[in-house]
């Protein structure tokens, strides 16, 4: 049976939850614009200085003890994970229907979800500032952990509306500032962008036995002439290993060729028996198409484009005081300012010979207080190891 403390706390969360139900049916999608700076951070002074006052004043306030205690702990954070893993498990595209309605399909705008993150981080931050308030007969890696939780979870809430994202695509040597954000708007960016170079790196190819207009799960990789392997009952021997290659209109053979739309092709020979087969196959590119070599079964050896390792743009930006170059990669964002800048995409269809590439242009004010954070609960953890094997060794 639950004691009384677990019954009130989950009380607590039917209430919130038929309250966010109700606000989601008949106002809509939590709008995040409206937390824009300078209201935002308004909001977040007074929020705190609330949780300042509750803190203070739990004895004379009875109603605050919903935010203390440990049902409402353990119940806050169940609610969360439970939430959580739904925000995980429905695709977030904001479909319309019954999960729509209910806010499940947009849950960075669900009613229920910032309703319940709201309260648990109002519980967090009471507790956080508890533990201020008694450093000394708390653990100090504790009330740090709390602390820097708190404020990830502060910021998230209330910078939710700083928050930018604009997509911008560039064309080799033409400088452009213009995007467009998440609502489908041109926006103009504080900067300007000029793709100078992309270069686009590859994994090996990858050799597949083609049939009934599939490719086998089995392949072998051909990295350099003279490579040899089995696939199925062929043995495959590379004769000849062209990185930049391409064949007349009705040719078959493939010549080194250092130019725009160059693909990579292999000379192979596959032997089965007394079967022997040999000719070039190609993964193609955007200028040559990609070529198979036919085998006696009706069968045939083929290559597909090549999977991508990683890609990189070497980009120049200007902010009009000064003039920074950079190399962007999948991880490896530029930094202006409040503003990094991602690699997202390039044209596919050109491949490595892509004169266009795609940015993610992400505005976050709130990450300095973000990443302070981190390195908190990182250093809380590093001094709690150390403490507990201090402990054991003095016992």
């Amino acid at each position: 049976m639950l004691s009384q403390h677990y019954k009130k706390a989950v009380t607590r969360c039917a209430c919130m939850l038929f309250a966010g139900t109700a606000l989601q049916l008949f106002m809509g999608a939590v709008n995040a614009s409206l937390l824009a700076y300078p209201l935002g951070i308004v909001l977040a002074a007074n929020y705190l200085y609330l949780l300042i006052l509750i803190s203070f004043n739990k004895e004379k306030w009875k109603w605050t003890t919903h935010f203390t205690g440990r049902a409402t702990y353990i119940t806050s954070l169940t609610a969360m994970l439970v939430l959580t893993i739904i925000f995980g498990l429905v695709r977030q595209d904001g479909a319309e229907g019954a999960m729509g309605a209910l806010g499940f399909s947009q849950m960075k705008n669900s009613w229920t979800f910032n309703i319940f993150l709201l309260h648990f981080t109002s519980v967090i931050g009471v507790k956080a500032i508890d533990d201020l308030r008694n450093i000394r007969k708390q653990k100090l890696h504790t009330a740090v952990m709390h602390t820097a939780f708190f404020i990830i979870l502060l910021a998230g809430i209330f910078g939710s509306g700083d928050k930018q994202r604009v997509t911008l695509t560039t064309i080799q040597g033409e400088p452009t500032n213009t995007g467009v954000a998440e609502d489908g708007k041109k926006t103009e960016l504080p900067f300007i962008i000029r793709l100078k170079d992309f270069s686009l790196e590859e994994y090996p190819p990858h050799i597949h036995i083609y049939a009934d207009d599939n490719l086998s799960k089995e392949h072998i990789i051909i990295k350099e002439k003279g490579d040899s392997a089995t696939l199925g009952k062929w043995h495959i021997e590379c004769k000849e290993y062209l990185e930049m290659a391409g064949c007349k209109p009705g040719d078959s053979l493939y010549r080194p060729m250092n130019h725009v739309g160059a693909t990579t092709a292999i000379q192979v020979r596959a032997t089965a028996g007394n079967d022997t087969v040999e000719g070039w196959i190609s993964c193609g590119s955007h200028i040559f198409p990609g070529s198979a070599l036919p085998l006696p079964d009706g069968q045939m050896l083929a290559m597909p484009r090549r999977e991508v390792k990683k890609y990189l743009s070497q980009v120049e930006v200007s902010t009009g005081d000064e003039i920074k170059n950079f190399d962007i990669a999948v991880n490896s964002p530029a930094t202006i300012g409040a503003w990094k800048i991602y690699q997202s995409g390039y044209d596919n269809a050109r491949g490595r010979w892509s004169t266009t590439s795609t940015f993610e242009c992400v505005k976050d004010s709130w990450q300095p207080a973000t990443h302070t954070a981190m390195w908190l609960i990182l250093a809380a953890g590093v001094f709690a190891l150390f403490a507990n094997r201090t402990k054991k060794k003095r016992k």
